[in-house]
């Protein structure tokens, strides 16, 4: 048999795939891994006993909007990064944006405020334990965002991992604010940033070898 016969035997009963099913497998994934999150967050810590009063507070937004965002940039980092030759430039310039925009918040906080009303913006009253809180509530919502991410062909597996971990990161940053007594832009842009990009780190370690293909 000739090479090309049998590239073209091969290649007979290879289906296309419909267009839009990867992005629907990690909008899926995504929002599983959210629910469980919220699950977590529910069953471990609970609810803020006042979350009915401060849906609608700026500093309750601002975490969710913040956290949200990150997740939605991740999560299409992640897509056009398992698809070969895809694009990165719109959810990497989606997370500087975002980026910009939390930090400008901080500064402009800041400036508001005087030296001992500073530090306490930037610590509160749960700096310590923020961030570790964040990376073992992603760890909930890690496995649904790699089920995802196996089903796609990440040229760069490490990087994959990172998207994946952020974005796990960002759902159990959202999750974490129905708990958390904290509403400034200073603190979240510092413990809730720390908490995600660390979720990242784990994510581009475990991507490296389970993301290989």
């Amino acid at each position: 048999m000739k090479t090309d016969d049998l590239i073209e035997a091969l290649a007979g009963d290879v289906q296309p795939i419909p267009q839009g099913q990867a992005a629907q497998r990690v909008i899926y994934c995504v929002l599983a891994g959210l629910l469980v999150t919220l699950a977590a967050v529910w069953l471990t810590l609970g609810f803020r006993p006042d979350l009915p009063a401060i849906v609608d507070e700026a500093g309750f937004l601002m975490r969710q909007a913040y956290a949200l965002a990150v997740a939605g940039f991740g999560s299409l980092l992640l897509l056009r990064l398992g698809q070969p030759a895809a694009s990165v430039r719109l959810p990497v310039m989606g997370l500087a944006i975002t980026a910009l925009i939390i930090v400008s918040a901080v500064v402009f906080e800041q400036a508001a405020l005087s030296g001992s009303e500073q530090m306490e913006a930037w610590l509160g009253q749960s700096w310590r334990y923020c961030s570790l809180r964040v990376v073992g509530i992603s760890l909930v919502a890690t496995p649904f965002v790699f089920f995802a991410g196996r089903r796609l062909a990440p040229g760069r597996p490490t990087l994959a991992g990172f998207a994946a971990g952020l974005v796990a990161g960002a759902l159990a940053s959202s999750a974490y604010a129905f708990y958390c007594p904290e509403a400034t832009a200073s603190f979240l842009v510092s413990w809730y940033t720390l908490g995600m990009l660390a979720a990242g780190a784990i994510g581009a370690v475990v991507g490296c070898i389970l993301l290989r293909w």
